[in-house]
């Protein structure tokens, strides 16, 4: 079969109009997408409350209790720091408050002395990046 220009036209034509919700950031229709895969629009208040969440420091104890303590009060600190255990890496995790989403920050000492390093330079009035060299300084190469 010999396939004319205009007939490939219209074909590649018709896939662009199909695949243009999806470029536009238009969400699956639920009837038509599995159930996994359909969008939920929070509202903003929710998905800020949501990026805020870590888990609840009264599940531990000692020095990780007192770093999830830390995470929770202090999500807006913890989020602008780097976690130098390697999470990035094999967690996924794009800060160190990521480590206080789940357990992650429950078995690891670097995490935990990063939350509470930052914590107690923040209440001494350090500035972030003065906060982020300390740790850098402290923690960077040790896993």
């Amino acid at each position: 079969m010999i396939w004319k220009p205009t007939l490939l036209i219209s074909l590649a034509t018709a896939v662009v109009i199909a695949a243009l919700p999806a470029f536009a950031g238009e969400t699956a229709n639920s009837a038509t997408a599995p159930a996994c895969c359909t969008s939920h629009r929070a509202g903003e208040a929710q998905a800020v409350a949501n990026l805020r969440r870590t888990l609840d420091p009264k599940q531990f104890t000692g020095q990780v209790r007192q770093a999830y303590q830390v995470a929770q009060d202090n999500p807006d600190l913890l989020a602008q720091l780097h976690c130098y255990c390697g999470c990035d890496r094999t967690n996924g995790h794009k800060n160190l408050l990521d480590c206080y989403r789940d357990h992650h920050g429950a078995s690891c000492a670097i995490c935990t002395g990063e939350a509470l390093e930052a914590k107690k330079l923040f209440e001494q009035g350090a500035s972030i990046e003065t906060i982020r060299a300390a740790l850098r300084a402290r923690f960077a190469g040790q896993n």
